[in-house]
């Protein structure tokens, strides 16, 4: 694998997040049949708290997969700029950063 892709994503506080990923190599869809996924979002890379996100594998072999983020997850988030990555984890002994980038939690109006 390679070094990880930029990819900056903003949600709305009090609000679920759904974002779906298709993860492709040069010679077109990467199967992810084994693969397990971790992915976090703090703060700031130093903190030391973090939600985890939930990744669905939704179509392995197209390479398709979810990251979600309950209502009741982005009530509890402070507003603001956070940063999240992604880490998969091959099954063969590859791991692998995929993805990182800030999230930007905007401020709950209607809540």
């Amino acid at each position: 694998m390679s070094h990880a892709a930029q990819f900056n994503m903003n949600a709305n506080q009090g609000a679920g997040f759904d974002r779906l990923f298709k993860l492709k190599d040069g010679n077109g869809n990467t199967d992810i049949t084994n693969y397990t996924f971790t992915a976090k979002i703090k703060p700031h890379h130093t903190s030391s708290t973090s939600v985890a996100f939930t990744v669905t594998v939704t179509n392995a072999s197209h390479g398709e997969f979810r990251l979600t983020l309950t209502d009741t997850q982005t009530s509890a988030m402070k507003a603001g700029t956070h940063q999240y990555d992604l880490i998969a984890d091959d099954g063969a002994g590859g791991v692998d950063t995929l993805i990182r980038g800030y999230f930007e939690l905007e401020p709950g109006i209607s809540q």
